[in-house]
């Protein structure tokens, strides 16, 4: 037995050992592996935010590109442009696609064309307002932060 005190000879404190450079490290077995979707899956927020582009371009696109309804002559198949739901409809040009009708005629065509303006306007420009509205409140809310533990 030995009755000796045993004097420390080394430093008894481990020094951190260095870290190898991240592009010589190779993934541990004990690590678990990563979302392989994860690196070509987008956020919640963007897929809104893309979303909300796509609603206010068609809305816009949707109100801008012109109306057109079938011609009502089986004689003459085709059809007649309205305009779109910013201008309304124009008699002028109305009746200069129609070869200048009756009066009745026209009447028909621009009760027709109005009632498709107004369903083309019931789909358009509640999309561009839900789509500017969306881009606008993406861009005034704030990204949700990780929570910070005090302990």
């Amino acid at each position: 037995m030995n009755t000796e005190p045993d004097l420390a000879s080394q430093q008894t404190v481990r020094q951190p050992v260095p870290a190898p450079s991240p592009e010589h490290t190779e993934p541990r077995s004990e690590d678990p592996p990563g979302d392989p979707l994860a690196k070509i899956m987008i956020t919640p927020r963007a897929f809104w935010a893309v979303l909300a582009v796509a609603a206010l371009l068609l809305g816009l696109l949707l109100a801008l590109l012109p109306v057109k309804v079938a011609n009502a002559d089986p004689a003459d198949p085709g059809f007649v442009s309205c305009g779109n739901t910013i201008g309304g409809v124009e008699t002028g040009p109305l009746g200069a696609q129609l070869d200048q009708p009756g009066e009745d005629v026209i009447a028909t065509y621009v009760n027709t064309c109005e009632s498709a303006i107004a369903t083309r306007l019931a789909y358009s420009w509640p999309m561009f307002f839900a789509g500017a509205l969306a881009i606008v409140w993406s861009g005034v809310v704030r990204r949700p932060t990780a929570p910070v533990s005090l302990g």
